[in-house]
């Protein structure tokens, strides 16, 4: 049986693989409309942001749909995932903290915190993502 807390995350990753993906395919489109020549802005970091956001929404669908249906290289992807961000947040208030930079904020102390959360919660569901044994 799936934990619920594993519903809810995989439902909020593939949410946010939608939302992340529309924004990505915008993001192309509007990059294709600076490609005519006079365009005010440079046509190529747009393309490419907007490609980057479209691969990263990709990623997430196909890992909220593992999640959801506790496939294990799913739950390898989340930690993975998991701990990469905690990391990112973690350096960015490490270098927030040097002077004269704001501090700690609680933006940062709150996704911190999240994330932690999260990751601690991943490891506690680990055992329904194993596979059955093989029937013989």
């Amino acid at each position: 049986m799936r934990p619920l807390g594993i519903t809810i995350l995989g439902i909020l990753v593939v949410l946010a693989a939608v939302i992340i993906t529309v924004i990505g395919v915008m993001g192309i489109l509007v990059g294709l409309a600076f490609l005519v020549p006079g365009a005010p802005a440079p046509a190529g970091p747009l393309l490419l942001g907007g490609l980057t956001y479209f691969v990263i929404g990709l990623v997430l669908g196909i890992s909220g749909t593992g999640l959801l249906r506790l496939r294990p290289w799913a739950w390898w992807l989340a930690l993975l995932a998991a701990v990469g961000y905690l990391a990112y947040v973690a350096y960015g208030v490490y270098e927030d903290t040097k002077p004269p930079g704001p501090g700690l904020t609680l933006t940062s102390a709150v996704t911190l915190g999240v994330v932690g959360v999260i990751l601690a919660y991943l490891v506690s569901v680990h055992r329904s993502f194993r596979r059955p044994p093989a029937v013989r």
